[in-house]
Protein backbone atom coordinates (compact mmCIF):
# COMPACT_ATOMS: atom_id res chain seq x y z
CA UNK A 1 0.00 0.00 0.00
CA UNK A 2 3.11 2.33 1.04
CA UNK A 3 5.13 1.31 -1.73
CA UNK A 4 6.04 4.11 -4.43
CA UNK A 5 4.74 4.14 -7.86
CA UNK A 6 7.95 4.66 -9.51
CA UNK A 7 9.77 1.31 -9.50
CA UNK A 8 6.44 -0.32 -10.94
CA UNK A 9 5.64 2.10 -13.96
CA UNK A 10 9.74 1.72 -14.65
CA UNK A 11 9.27 -1.65 -15.06
CA UNK A 12 5.77 -0.79 -17.49
CA UNK A 13 8.28 1.11 -19.37
CA UNK A 14 10.83 -1.17 -20.12
CA UNK A 15 8.71 -4.04 -20.85
CA UNK A 16 5.83 -2.74 -22.53
CA UNK A 17 5.25 0.00 -25.37
CA UNK A 18 3.59 2.20 -22.48
CA UNK A 19 5.90 5.19 -21.53
CA UNK A 20 4.63 6.31 -18.06
CA UNK A 21 5.86 9.83 -16.88
CA UNK A 22 5.68 12.52 -14.34
CA UNK A 23 4.89 9.75 -11.53
CA UNK A 24 3.93 10.66 -8.03
CA UNK A 25 2.44 9.05 -4.95
CA UNK A 26 2.25 5.44 -4.44
CA UNK A 27 1.48 2.18 -6.03
CA UNK A 28 -1.72 2.12 -4.28
CA UNK A 29 -2.96 6.14 -4.92
CA UNK A 30 -0.86 7.88 -7.54
CA UNK A 31 -0.47 10.48 -10.19
CA UNK A 32 1.36 10.52 -13.64
CA UNK A 33 1.43 13.79 -15.61
CA UNK A 34 2.08 12.13 -19.08
CA UNK A 35 1.04 8.17 -20.22
CA UNK A 36 1.78 7.59 -23.91
CA UNK A 37 0.64 4.28 -25.54
CA UNK A 38 2.94 2.60 -27.95
CA UNK A 39 4.28 6.46 -29.20
CA UNK A 40 0.69 7.43 -30.61
CA UNK A 41 -1.75 8.12 -28.11
CA UNK A 42 -0.89 10.18 -24.57
CA UNK A 43 -3.12 10.61 -22.01
CA UNK A 44 -2.82 13.39 -19.72
CA UNK A 45 -3.04 14.36 -15.72
CA UNK A 46 -3.84 10.47 -14.92
CA UNK A 47 -4.83 9.55 -11.01
CA UNK A 48 -5.05 5.67 -10.36
CA UNK A 49 -6.11 3.61 -7.19
CA UNK A 50 -5.12 0.11 -7.32
CA UNK A 51 -7.21 -2.87 -7.31
CA UNK A 52 -5.22 -5.55 -4.78
CA UNK A 53 -7.57 -9.06 -5.79
CA UNK A 54 -6.26 -8.63 -9.41
CA UNK A 55 -2.99 -9.72 -8.22
CA UNK A 56 -4.39 -13.44 -7.70
CA UNK A 57 -4.77 -14.02 -10.92
CA UNK A 58 -1.68 -12.68 -11.68
CA UNK A 59 -2.68 -8.86 -13.13
CA UNK A 60 -1.63 -5.03 -12.03
CA UNK A 61 -4.78 -3.97 -12.25
CA UNK A 62 -5.90 0.35 -11.14
CA UNK A 63 -9.26 2.39 -11.23
CA UNK A 64 -7.70 5.53 -13.70
CA UNK A 65 -9.32 8.72 -14.36
CA UNK A 66 -7.77 10.18 -17.36
CA UNK A 67 -7.86 12.82 -19.85
CA UNK A 68 -6.81 12.56 -23.70
CA UNK A 69 -7.38 15.94 -25.63
CA UNK A 70 -8.52 17.30 -22.49
CA UNK A 71 -11.84 14.68 -23.15
CA UNK A 72 -12.51 12.63 -19.13
CA UNK A 73 -11.95 8.98 -19.29
CA UNK A 74 -12.65 6.91 -16.55
CA UNK A 75 -11.83 2.95 -16.90
CA UNK A 76 -10.59 -0.20 -15.02
CA UNK A 77 -7.13 -1.23 -16.92
CA UNK A 78 -4.61 -3.95 -15.91
CA UNK A 79 -2.00 -5.39 -17.29
CA UNK A 80 -0.60 -9.24 -16.92
CA UNK A 81 2.86 -9.86 -16.40
CA UNK A 82 2.99 -11.48 -20.38
CA UNK A 83 2.45 -7.57 -21.27
CA UNK A 84 -1.42 -7.97 -22.36
CA UNK A 85 -3.71 -5.21 -21.40
CA UNK A 86 -7.20 -5.34 -20.54
CA UNK A 87 -10.16 -2.60 -19.83
CA UNK A 88 -12.84 -3.18 -18.29
CA UNK A 89 -16.12 0.15 -17.99
CA UNK A 90 -14.55 2.70 -20.23
CA UNK A 91 -16.89 5.50 -20.39
CA UNK A 92 -15.47 8.55 -22.49
CA UNK A 93 -16.61 11.06 -25.11
CA UNK A 94 -14.49 12.98 -27.66
CA UNK A 95 -15.62 14.61 -30.92
CA UNK A 96 -15.41 12.31 -34.20
CA UNK A 97 -12.27 14.06 -35.48
CA UNK A 98 -10.41 13.31 -32.68
CA UNK A 99 -11.19 9.95 -33.05
CA UNK A 100 -10.56 9.98 -36.67
CA UNK A 101 -6.80 10.69 -35.68
CA UNK A 102 -6.39 8.46 -32.85
CA UNK A 103 -7.66 5.96 -35.08
CA UNK A 104 -5.59 7.06 -38.34
CA UNK A 105 -8.87 6.88 -40.24
CA UNK A 106 -7.84 7.93 -44.20
CA UNK A 107 -9.90 9.56 -46.71
CA UNK A 108 -12.26 10.65 -45.34
CA UNK A 109 -13.41 13.70 -43.12
CA UNK A 110 -15.51 12.84 -39.85
CA UNK A 111 -17.53 15.65 -38.07
CA UNK A 112 -20.44 14.87 -34.64
CA UNK A 113 -19.54 13.71 -31.50
CA UNK A 114 -18.90 10.50 -30.07
CA UNK A 115 -19.36 8.57 -26.67
CA UNK A 116 -17.68 5.16 -25.82
CA UNK A 117 -19.22 2.87 -23.25
CA UNK A 118 -16.86 -0.21 -23.75
CA UNK A 119 -17.64 -3.36 -21.32
CA UNK A 120 -14.13 -4.82 -22.09
CA UNK A 121 -11.23 -4.71 -24.18
CA UNK A 122 -7.75 -6.38 -24.44
CA UNK A 123 -5.06 -6.45 -26.54
CA UNK A 124 -1.29 -7.10 -26.67
CA UNK A 125 1.50 -5.67 -28.72
CA UNK A 126 1.15 -6.88 -32.50
CA UNK A 127 -2.04 -8.18 -32.12
CA UNK A 128 -5.57 -7.22 -32.75
CA UNK A 129 -7.41 -5.61 -29.86
CA UNK A 130 -11.12 -7.27 -28.79
CA UNK A 131 -13.77 -5.20 -27.69
CA UNK A 132 -17.39 -5.61 -26.39
CA UNK A 133 -19.51 -2.56 -25.75
CA UNK A 134 -21.57 0.07 -27.71
CA UNK A 135 -20.29 3.37 -29.77
CA UNK A 136 -22.83 6.36 -30.53
CA UNK A 137 -21.93 8.64 -32.95
CA UNK A 138 -24.22 11.87 -32.87
CA UNK A 139 -25.10 14.26 -35.29
CA UNK A 140 -22.67 12.23 -37.63
CA UNK A 141 -21.38 13.78 -40.71
CA UNK A 142 -18.76 11.87 -43.22
CA UNK A 143 -17.21 13.80 -46.13
CA UNK A 144 -15.11 11.89 -49.05
CA UNK A 145 -16.77 14.11 -51.92
CA UNK A 146 -19.72 15.51 -51.07
CA UNK A 147 -20.76 15.88 -47.08
CA UNK A 148 -23.44 13.41 -46.17
CA UNK A 149 -25.38 13.43 -42.89
CA UNK A 150 -25.71 10.26 -40.98
CA UNK A 151 -28.07 11.21 -37.89
CA UNK A 152 -27.01 9.06 -35.44
CA UNK A 153 -24.84 5.91 -35.62
CA UNK A 154 -24.85 2.87 -32.95
CA UNK A 155 -22.17 0.12 -33.07
CA UNK A 156 -22.50 -2.62 -31.53
CA UNK A 157 -19.05 -4.27 -30.38
CA UNK A 158 -18.88 -7.82 -29.64
CA UNK A 159 -16.28 -11.06 -30.24
CA UNK A 160 -17.29 -13.85 -32.52
CA UNK A 161 -17.43 -17.89 -31.56
CA UNK A 162 -13.97 -17.86 -33.68
CA UNK A 163 -12.87 -15.15 -31.11
CA UNK A 164 -12.54 -12.36 -33.95
CA UNK A 165 -13.66 -8.99 -33.52
CA UNK A 166 -17.41 -7.78 -34.96
CA UNK A 167 -19.17 -4.70 -35.29
CA UNK A 168 -22.65 -4.21 -35.94
CA UNK A 169 -23.88 -1.00 -37.13
CA UNK A 170 -26.95 1.00 -37.76
CA UNK A 171 -28.20 4.41 -37.99
CA UNK A 172 -31.57 6.40 -37.58
CA UNK A 173 -32.24 10.04 -39.32
CA UNK A 174 -29.68 11.68 -41.88
CA UNK A 175 -29.41 11.59 -45.61
CA UNK A 176 -28.48 7.62 -45.84
CA UNK A 177 -30.45 4.49 -44.13
CA UNK A 178 -27.23 2.18 -43.61
CA UNK A 179 -27.52 -1.37 -41.72
CA UNK A 180 -24.23 -3.81 -41.85
CA UNK A 181 -21.63 -5.89 -40.07
CA UNK A 182 -17.67 -5.32 -40.14
CA UNK A 183 -15.79 -8.02 -38.71
CA UNK A 184 -11.55 -7.77 -37.90
CA UNK A 185 -9.81 -11.08 -38.23
CA UNK A 186 -6.57 -11.76 -36.39
CA UNK A 187 -4.48 -11.64 -39.10
CA UNK A 188 -4.76 -8.11 -39.52
CA UNK A 189 -7.60 -8.62 -42.38
CA UNK A 190 -11.14 -7.36 -42.37
CA UNK A 191 -14.51 -7.88 -43.82
CA UNK A 192 -17.10 -5.26 -44.04
CA UNK A 193 -20.80 -5.82 -45.42
CA UNK A 194 -22.91 -2.95 -45.82
CA UNK A 195 -26.19 -1.87 -47.06
CA UNK A 196 -26.64 2.03 -47.74
CA UNK A 197 -30.17 3.13 -48.30
CA UNK A 198 -30.47 7.02 -50.21
CA UNK A 199 -33.54 8.55 -48.78
CA UNK A 200 -35.97 10.14 -51.57
CA UNK A 201 -34.36 13.68 -50.64
CA UNK A 202 -31.11 12.48 -51.01
CA UNK A 203 -28.93 14.92 -53.25
CA UNK A 204 -27.54 13.09 -56.58
CA UNK A 205 -24.39 14.30 -55.94
CA UNK A 206 -24.14 12.17 -52.40
CA UNK A 207 -25.60 9.28 -54.49
CA UNK A 208 -22.75 9.57 -56.47
CA UNK A 209 -20.60 9.48 -53.87
CA UNK A 210 -22.06 6.44 -52.48
CA UNK A 211 -21.21 4.69 -55.81
CA UNK A 212 -17.92 5.51 -55.87
CA UNK A 213 -17.53 3.18 -53.10
CA UNK A 214 -19.87 0.88 -53.40
CA UNK A 215 -22.20 -1.01 -55.82
CA UNK A 216 -25.75 -0.11 -56.83
CA UNK A 217 -28.48 -2.16 -56.85
CA UNK A 218 -31.36 -2.55 -58.87
CA UNK A 219 -33.87 -1.24 -56.21
CA UNK A 220 -31.46 1.89 -55.26
CA UNK A 221 -29.85 0.52 -52.30
CA UNK A 222 -26.12 0.53 -52.11
CA UNK A 223 -23.72 -2.28 -51.24
CA UNK A 224 -20.67 -2.09 -50.02
CA UNK A 225 -18.74 -5.81 -49.59
CA UNK A 226 -15.21 -5.98 -49.22
CA UNK A 227 -12.44 -7.76 -47.45
CA UNK A 228 -8.75 -7.24 -47.03
CA UNK A 229 -5.55 -6.30 -45.25
CA UNK A 230 -5.93 -2.99 -42.53
CA UNK A 231 -2.47 -2.25 -43.99
CA UNK A 232 -3.69 -1.38 -47.49
CA UNK A 233 -5.98 1.32 -46.47
CA UNK A 234 -3.37 3.18 -43.74
CA UNK A 235 -5.07 1.20 -40.46
CA UNK A 236 -1.93 -1.12 -39.46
Amino acid sequence: MTMPAKPVTDLINEKTDIRIDGVSGSLWHGHAYSINIGGKTELKDTHWSFITWQILIGRLALDLNTHYLENAIDTEASISASGRIYINSLTASMTAAQLAELANIPLVQLDGDISLDIESAQWKQGELPIASGQINWTNAMVTVTEAASLGNVSIILSESAQNMQTAYITNTEGDITIVGNAELIPEQDYSIDMRMTPKASTRNSIKQSLGMIAKRQSNGDYLLKNTGSLKTIGLM
